[in-house]
């Protein structure tokens, strides 16, 4: 990739693990100014300074926000406005899939964890950073769903269950927060298609994760993940992808897609493309505070 980004900002959260960390690394390389946006300030430290180690000139920023609290959101929106006066690529990394999870945790705000941090805050900061995103225009906008919905072809938004209050599972939940995620791209491509900005989503497959993650799993299901490993995206690779949409020039007005990696266009299913469900769903407004 020899793209430059050069005086190009660009926030990306959770910055500091797996494909956030490496897609960090790659944009610090092609000389952007990059918000390294995470909840645990320690481990992102550390990832700092090892991209600091490999690219001594970087521009590279940590700041923090929880995504599951609309407060820490709203707090991270302000700072980052009063120090930058660009912003040219946001890209929502961050997710929530907690395995231990087994029943709704609610965050203070009220909402359901898994749907507040993977759909809910989202939407709020891009709403919070959408004039930034304007005055830098063009400008573009990166969201992150899953593979795993291709075994949800019929999924469609539960809004009598946004906070997983009938038979709570942790699957369902985060595939129904990613299929809003998927709505929210193309309603606000189709909004923002006269501004010059972007809005995209990733459509993230199999990616190797670290054993350190998978210390809580039993045996037998830490050898499917072995058998999985082998069949999936290093961070690296798939980073790739992020890259490619945040930089490329021949995707300065494409917008309103699905990618796969290798940088794929792809079908989103079917109730994706519901225009009365996607407004519906823009960030579920009533339940931000």
């Amino acid at each position: 990739m020899n793209y430059d980004l050069t005086n190009k900002t660009i926030i990306i959260t959770g910055a500091n693990s797996g494909i956030g960390k490496a897609a960090t690394l790659q944009l610090a390389k092609l000389g952007a100014t990059v918000i390294m946006v995470c909840r645990n300030l320690e481990s992102g430290s550390k990832v700092l300074e090892e991209i600091r180690s490999v690219v001594s000139n970087s521009k590279v920023e940590l700041m923090r926000v929880d995504m599951s609290e609309q407060k820490s959101v709203r707090e991270f929106a302000q700072s980052f406005l009063e120090k930058h006066q660009r912003l040219d690529v946001l890209i929502h990394n961050a997710a929530n899939f907690d395995r231990s999870q087994t029943k709704p945790i609610f965050t203070s705000d009220g909402v359901e964890t898994v749907f507040a941090t993977n759909h809910v805050n989202i939407f709020l900061m891009t709403q919070l950073l959408l004039d930034r995103l304007k005055a830098s225009a063009p400008s573009r906008v990166i969201t992150i769903a899953s593979k795993g919905l291709i075994t949800y072809p019929f999924l469609d938004i539960e809004f009598d269950n946004l906070n997983g209050q009938k038979n709570f599972s942790l699957q369902h939940a985060y595939y129904h927060a990613k299929q809003a995620q998927v709505m929210f791209t193309f309603y606000l491509a189709e909004q923002l298609k006269n501004s010059n900005i972007t809005v995209n989503c990733v459509r993230v497959g199999n990616v190797a994760v670290p054993n350190s993650r998978l210390n809580h799993l039993p045996k037998w299901m830490l050898k499917l993940y072995e058998m999985k490993r082998k069949f999936s995206f290093t961070p690296e690779k798939m980073a790739e992808t992020y890259v490619w949409l945040a930089a490329d020039p021949n995707l300065q007005n494409v917008t309103g897609k699905y990618w796969d990696a290798p940088q794929v266009a792809v079908k989103a299913n079917k109730n994706a493309y519901n225009q009365e469900t996607q407004k519906k769903t823009l960030g579920c407004n009533e339940i931000i505070n």
